[in-house]
């Protein structure tokens, strides 16, 4: 389901540290601790009706009331897509289950819970809009919501490729160096700088920002 982010691994030359896992998606059983169930995405069925199957054939996690319950608030995002999503942005998860009379059992096990791994947020704070893209995709993409895990540690593994890939092509990766705030034209709203806790002003061509905005919200 990022796009990007395989073609980061494929412009590095490191798409071989990635170890793909069987096609399923795995939930604690609240009701009973310990216990896991699976969603299983078949291999040889294309998008949506992969997911349509896993949902249908899981009868350990959700009773068929609960997933008519959960499916008729999402057919608005399968006929509306993206437009639909982004107007969904000023609710929060739990905003949205109340919205549309979600089971609470639903939103508990499922949907805060699939909050927690996208943005590690709490479901009063995190934009539905994060959960409806993601489960777009899902449903959209036959290979979405396969997993694949890092073949070791991040720091080793992905961002020393990352900077030796900038610094090889004359670039600088700083570390240490805290952002104070973000400079501004109050004229033209265009970024002019960026301000460092040190005092020094850091600019450039263009700036890019991967700060996760909702818990600002």
């Amino acid at each position: 389901a990022y796009p990007n982010m395989m073609n980061l691994f494929k412009e590095l030359g490191i798409e071989d540290r990635l170890q793909w896992k069987e096609h399923a998606m795995t939930f604690a059983m609240q009701d009973y601790p310990g216990e896991f169930t699976k969603f299983y995405f078949p291999p040889n069925l294309p998008a949506p009706f992969n997911m349509a199957y896993a949902i249908l054939t899981n009868d350990k996690m959700l009773t068929w009331t609960e997933k008519l319950r959960t499916g008729i608030p999402l057919v608005p995002m399968l006929l509306g897509g993206q437009e639909y999503i982004n107007a969904q942005d000023e609710l929060s998860v739990q905003q949205w289950m109340k919205k549309n009379f979600m089971p609470e059992r639903v939103s508990e096990e499922l949907f805060i819970a699939m909050g927690k791994a996208l943005d590690f947020i709490d479901s009063d704070k995190l934009s539905m809009t994060v959960i409806l893209t993601a489960m777009n995709r899902f449903i959209n993409e036959t290979h979405g919501s396969k997993t694949a895990f890092l073949d070791g540690n991040q720091p080793d593994r992905l961002c020393a490729p990352m900077a030796k890939h900038a610094t090889d092509r004359g670039g600088e990766v700083r570390t240490k160096a805290g952002l104070k705030r973000i400079l501004v034209d109050e004229v033209t709203g265009d970024v002019t700088g960026m301000e460092l806790i040190g005092g020094e002003v850091v600019t450039g061509d263009h700036y890019v920002s991967a700060m996760p905005v909702d818990a600002l919200k």
